[in-house]
């Protein structure tokens, strides 16, 4: 085999590892946070059995959830910014409880956007937390 293929073959191996590294960086923060999600999740859902007031087990996953990550926020004069924690809204944290069983699901849906500069575009991942089960009393 000629040694302009091994050294082409040798470059592309290469190249492609690159790219998979550089994603790999990218992405595997959102997966970390969404960990950290799953455990604000898992916490609320302790409570829930204690505390039949869903809105206070939605305060406790946006705070939990309020330093990690960043979004984009427009503030009153139409200019995106930057601000930290994943910005969790009342429609992204789903909380069901059983009439019949003592069961509770309590499910958080939310998307990040990663910005993939190399390829010049804005991929966005939906991630989701869900806990359901009989809370402890």
């Amino acid at each position: 085999m000629p040694n302009i293929v091994k050294n082409l073959g040798t470059l592309a191996v290469l190249v492609v590892l690159a790219g998979v590294i550089y994603v790999g960086a990218k992405l595997v923060p959102l997966y970390v946070d969404n960990m950290d999600v799953k455990e604000a999740v898992e916490v609320a859902h302790n409570l829930s059995g204690r505390n039949t007031n869903d809105s206070i087990l939605r305060a406790e996953i946006r705070d939990r959830t309020s330093r990690m990550g960043t979004h984009v926020e427009t503030d009153s004069w139409g200019s995106e910014r930057v601000v930290p924690g994943l910005g969790l809204t009342d429609d992204q944290i789903t909380i069901e409880r059983s009439r019949i069983t003592d069961n509770v699901k309590i499910e958080v849906v939310y998307e990040r956007a990663v910005e993939l500069s190399l390829f010049n575009r804005v991929h966005v991942v939906e991630l989701r937390a869900i806990k359901e089960g009989i809370p402890p009393q």
